[in-house]
């Protein structure tokens, strides 16, 4: 899986975590996104008569969990294998969060070439590095 759909998943579960960590439903946590993207994700967390998934449950029992986390990780990147066009709808959650937590920074990365190490971590600035 790409890195940035790895990483928007990551994002999205997080903020979910938080939400029910803070004592909120899935219904609250699916009032941030468009009607498109909840008609996209909703099945993953909610049954057809509104009910939670299992994995939703666990996960609200125990927020912190790595392994609940990764349970719901693991749902959302299946439903992304099965419906590659909801890349958008993922992607779109990930902005969202992204404005609405704060959390804005991105670091981007291309080595092109044989034998290269690339290390990163950029605080407070921009790096650009041209080598021609």
């Amino acid at each position: 899986m790409e890195p940035i759909t790895t990483t928007a998943i990551a994002s999205i579960v997080t903020y979910l975590a938080t939400k029910l960590k803070d004592n909120q439903s899935v219904k609250t946590f699916f009032d941030d996104f468009t009607e498109a993207t909840v008609n996209w994700i909703r099945p993953i967390f909610l049954k057809e008569d509104g009910s939670e998934e299992k994995i939703i449950q666990k996960l609200k029992e125990n927020p912190d969990s790595q392994a609940k986390q990764e349970a719901v990780k693991a749902a959302i990147a299946s439903e992304i294998e099965d419906n590659p066009e909801a890349k958008k709808w993922l992607q779109e959650m990930a902005q969202i969060i992204a404005t609405k937590t704060g959390n804005t920074n991105t670091n981007t990365m291309t080595v092109t070439g044989d034998g290269n190490y690339s290390f990163q971590g950029i605080s407070g600035g921009n790096i650009a590095i041209n080598k021609g």
